[in-house]
Order: structure tokens, then C-alpha cells, then sequence
């Protein structure tokens, strides 16, 4: 092994993270197809209280399941140069803590039996602790992988692993196993995961020696995770007041339409999250071509994430029913709540980019405090209100933070917040116009509720999703007075398709 295991490099970046972006988005949008087949078909076999007691166990195991994920991937991502046994060590420190926090969270799942007084939460919590030492295992290499711009190796992985998780989950839900089929699905993911990235990366550990190499690495993990346990716990606290409070039953119906709901990030800012960090950290000291990259992924962002929350809210009340079936219609009265609050949030997701490129976890973290802060104050508001109110609160809080987590995350390059706000305001605006629009259709044309309230449940799914996004692209081209969005995204599909 060499010492180094190689430097950054910005040559040909615009092309690399255009491709790997592009890769990410195609097949995550492959994956998405596949597991949301395998949605609509458990939502059918099993109950919302299926859901629920996964969910209960889900709102604790993600947490220590995590640690390293975020954080000494990022470490290994951004650093200039990192020598080879730094990254040996990183490998075996994170797999003695991961199997740590496995035994405990056995011992934890007693506790979660005895708060909620559901007996199957055990044995439940027994079988997510084996994913901790799983997620160690690919950790290392995966961020190699990703260091490399490799994203095209990474991709594959993910989308073979998606598939088979899916397929091996329907089969225990058709042998009658229940929530084991939720859970058969968490757990393949990082045994596939595992398997793969061995098989796509020569790189493998050496022995547990020369631990005290990975304190640096270890340092900035326990930042980076410090801002994702405030984050994970932020996000979870709705679902554990819920679930408390008001049942599974009522926790599952939450949880079916968060998880519809934060689709459009799973195709948007998920699979675009390792290419911008890839590509951020090496523009980090050319302040101009930072934030132009930046403004422009940030304005593709917005651009569709407005669009699909849109969509989202004005189909929500037929959308589940036609696809999880007439069992889960309070569900779609719950992701119509979710829906408003989908833009913001995947813009304020972004500042993550900013901090860990920028390598300033420390500030990530103190913001993420006071974002917490104000998070839980309006959950514990909403929470007596029931599962509607809650997925109000989610919405609104993410308006309210997403101006100054941007500016804060911003300031360390003197981010011109007034020249990113002009870039994606446009598209903020042609969706609340568009809404106002289809929402009005009764009141300028009594006779719509009529046709309407005569279509079947797909025409008029397929009515909003076809009208809905030519009245929202041709607002944004009245608004900015120009094609300039629609050139943007062409020509970054002809970047991505050319050889």
C-alpha cells in the first residue's frame, strides 16, 4: 500500500460531477420505482400498525446505526490528501464502536417494550442492531468509492441492493410474517450493501493496529454526527410524541405519508449530495466558481422540488388511495399537510453541502441546536392536535429556518444570500401561483367539480400531473421572463448523455 491513497483533483470536475450527478439521479429514480412498487404492494398485505411498530423501533436504531456514516465518510470524501493507514484505522475504530452500540441497543430494545407496551419491539430492536456492524463494514471502502468520483460502481450497488431488498421483503409479507416484511427490507439494504461494495473495491483493511491514526477522523465524525443526532432527533421526535401519544395505528398512517412525502428528496438531494460534496470540497479556495456551482445546484433544486411538492399536494387525497388502497385514506389527508413544506425543505437540506465542504461542522452544529430548538417547541404544540397538525408543524417549521440556515451556513465565504434567493424566488412564487390557480378552477368554472367528482381516482391523478407542471414551467418562464430553467436542465441532460 501506498502512504497516500491520492490527492483531490479539479480536473474535468464539470463534466464528472454532471455525469455523477446525472448517474445518481437515474438510478436512485430506478430504485424509487422498484421500492415504491414494493410499497404499494406491503400496504396492501400488511396493516398501518405493521408500519407503526417498525417505526417505533426505527425512531431510535437509525440514530447509533449512523455514527460513522456521517462523519468519517465525509472525513475521507473532503480531505485533501489522507494516508493509508489513517484510513485502516478509521475502518477498525468504527467497527469497535458500531459493535458497541449493537449490544447496547439490544439491551435498549427492553426499555422500548416497557414505553410503548408493545412486547414485539425486542425482538425487533435484537434484529436492527446487526445493521450497526453492517454499515461499518462498507462505511470505508463505500467513501472510497466516492473519493474516486466513482459514483457510476456506487449507483449500480445501490440499485441491485434495492431491487433484491424489495423482493425478499414481499415474499415474508406473502409467508405471513407481518412486520418482519418491514423490517426483512431495513436489513437487507446494508447486507447487500456489504456484500457489493467488497466485491467492487480492491481496497481492503490490514490489521487493528496504530488506532490513534483515526483521532483526527474521529474528531470531525463526532461533530458531523453531533449535527445528525440533533437532526435524527429533531426528525423523530414528531413520531415518538405520536406514538406515545396516540397509537400505532395512527403513527403508521404518519409515517406512510412522511415517508411519501420525503420521496422528492430521496430522488433529488440524496443521490446529489455526494457529488456536490465531492465537488464543493474542491472549489472550496475559488470563492466565484463555489458559489456559481452552488446557486446553480441549488436553482435545479428548487426548480423540481417545488414542482413536485406541488403535485404532491394537490393530488395527495386521491394519490394514496389509488395506490396503498381505501385503508390508508387518512393518510393522503396527512401528506396533503406534509406537501407545502417539501420545497423548503429540500433548500434548507442543502447547507449541509456548505458546511462540510467547507469543513465546519462546529458551526453546523450550533446552528442545528437552535434549529432543534424551535423545532420541538412547535411538535410539542401540534402533538395534543394529532397526526394532521403535526405534519402542519413539519412544513412550517422548515419555511421559517430555511432563510437563515442559509445565510449562517453561507458567511464563512461571504455567500451573497440576495443573489440566491433571486435565483430559485421564481420558483417559489409559480408555485403558490399554480396552486391558487387549480384551487380557484371551482369558483371561475362551477361545472369543474362536477367533471371532477365523476373521474376515477387515476384520470384524476393523471389530470394534476399532466396540467399541473405546463402551468407551473410556464409561470416560471413568465416570471424570470425567460427559458433560462428549462436551457439550465436540458443542458445539463446533454452533459450527462454525452461520451
Amino acid at each position: 500500500m501506498s502512504d497516500n491513497y491520492g490527492e483531490l483533483s479539479a480536473t474535468g470536475l464539470k463534466k464528472k460531477a454532471v455525469k455523477g450527478a446525472g448517474i445518481n439521479v437515474v438510478t436512485q429514480f430506478l430504485n424509487f420505482i422498484f421500492h415504491f412498487i414494493g410499497v404499494i404492494i406491503l400496504a396492501r398485505l400488511l396493516t398501518p400498525k405493521d408500519f407503526g411498530l417498525v417505526a417505533m423501533v426505527t425512531a431510535f436504531s437509525l440514530l447509533p446505526m449512523n455514527f460513522g456514516l456521517n462523519g468519517f465518510s465525509e472525513y475521507i470524501q473532503q480531505r485533501q490528501t489522507i494516508s493509508s493507514k489513517e484510513i485502516n484505522s478509521i475502518f477498525w475504530v468504527h467497527f469497535f464502536i458500531a459493535s458497541f452500540f449493537a449490544l447496547g441497543f439490544v439491551v435498549f430494545g427492553y426499555f422500548l417494550v416497557d414505553f410503548y407496551s408493545e412486547p414485539a419491539l425486542s425482538s425487533i430492536s435484537a434484529a436492527f442492531a446487526s445493521s450497526f456492524i453492517l454499515v461499518a463494514l462498507f462505511t470505508t471502502p463505500r467513501a472510497l468509492l466516492r473519493r474516486e468520483m466513482k459514483f457510476a460502481s456506487i449507483a449500480v450497488v445501490d440499485l441491485v441492493t434495492g431491487i433484491l431488498s424489495v423482493i425478499f421483503s414481499i415474499l415474508v409479507a406473502l409467508a405471513g410474517m407481518s412486520y418482519w416484511a418491514v423490517v426483512t427490507r431495513q436489513l437487507m439494504i446494508p447486507v447487500l450493501i456489504a456484500i457489493a461494495t467488497w466485491f467492487t473495491l480492491s481496497w481492503r483493511p490490514g490489521r487493528p493496529q496504530n488506532l490513534s491514526a483515526a483521532i483526527p477522523g474521529l474528531k470531525f465524525a463526532v461533530k458531523v454526527y453531533g449535527n445528525f443526532s440533533i437532526d435524527y432527533f429533531t426528525k423523530s421526535f414528531d413520531r415518538m410524541l405520536l406514538g406515545k401519544f396516540h397509537g400505532s395505528a395512527i403513527l403508521g398512517n404518519y409515517e406512510r405519508a412522511y415517508h411519501l412525502s420525503s420521496m422528492p428528496a430521496q430522488q433529488i438531494i440524496f443521490p446529489l449530495t455526494t457529488v456536490a460534496l465531492s465537488t464543493l470540497s474542491r472549489l472550496r479556495d475559488d470563492r466565484e466558481r463555489y458559489f456559481q456551482y452552488y446557486t446553480k445546484a441549488v436553482s435545479m433544486v428548487a426548480f423540481i422540488g417545488t414542482l413536485a411538492a406541488v403535485v404532491l399536494m394537490l393530488s395527495s387525497r386521491d394519490l394514496v388511495p389509488l395506490l396503498l388502497g381505501p385503508g390508508w385514506t387518512e393518510t393522503g389527508e396527512i401528506l396533503m399537510a406534509f406537501s407545502p413544506g417539501i420545497a423548503a425543505m429540500l433548500v434548507y437540506a442543502t447547507i449541509s453541502w456548505l458546511h462540510l465542504s467547507l469543513g465546519t461542522p462546529g458551526r453546523w452544529l450550533r446552528w442545528n441546536i437552535l434549529a432543534t430548538i424551535v423545532t420541538v417547541v412547535f411538535f410539542a404544540a401540534a402533538a395534543p392536535f394529532g397526526a394532521l397538525a403535526m405534519a402542519a408543524s413539519v412544513s412550517l417549521v422548515k419555511f421559517i429556518l430555511v432563510l437563515p440556515g442559509l445565510w449562517y451556513a453561507g458567511r464563512p465565504i461571504e455567500m451573497n444570500i440576495a443573489a440566491l434567493l433571486r435565483s430559485i424566488m421564481p420558483y417559489f412564487l409559480a408555485g403558490i401561483l399554480a396552486s391558487a390557480i387549480w384551487l380557484s378552477l371551482p369558483l371561475i368554472w362551477p361545472y369543474f367539480n362536477v367533471l371532477y367528482d365523476h373521474l376515477s381516482l387515476f384520470s384524476r391523478v393523471l389530470m394534476i400531473v399532466v396540467i399541473i407542471p405546463l402551468l407551473y414551467i410556464g409561470i416560471v418562464v413568465i416570471l424570470q421572463r425567460s427559458f433560462s430553467s428549462i436551457y439550465e436542465l436540458v443542458d445539463l441532460v446533454k452533459i450527462f448523455l454525452k461520451r
